[in-house]
């Protein structure tokens, strides 16, 4: 959710498909639709993003970040975490 006066920053991403997924893709945008990272993902079992210290952060302060997995097809179970993640005052 948004936060005033701060940037959401997400330094390291896991996610994972049970199987091959078809049109696999993670995507990080802000709220107002800007998308600040995608990925294709071709293949089945874990992986991560790590985006380091820096980390990746929205377009603007106060406003969400969405992270969306896209669907496996199928059966194909995906899941994904966020697993470093912190907030950044405006400069």
């Amino acid at each position: 959710a948004a936060v005033a006066n701060k940037y959401h920053v997400i330094r390291r991403i896991d996610y994972s498909y049970s199987a091959t997924p078809t049109g696999g893709n993670l995507k990080i945008e802000d709220v107002s639709g800007t998308t600040v990272f995608s990925i294709d993902i071709p293949a089945a079992g874990p992986g991560f993003v790590d985006f380091g210290e820096e980390g990746i952060r929205g377009a603007a302060v106060n406003t969400a970040m969405i992270v969306t997995l896209a669907s496996g097809a199928g059966a194909v179970v995906g899941k994904v975490n966020i697993t470093k993640y912190s907030l950044q005052e405006r400069a």
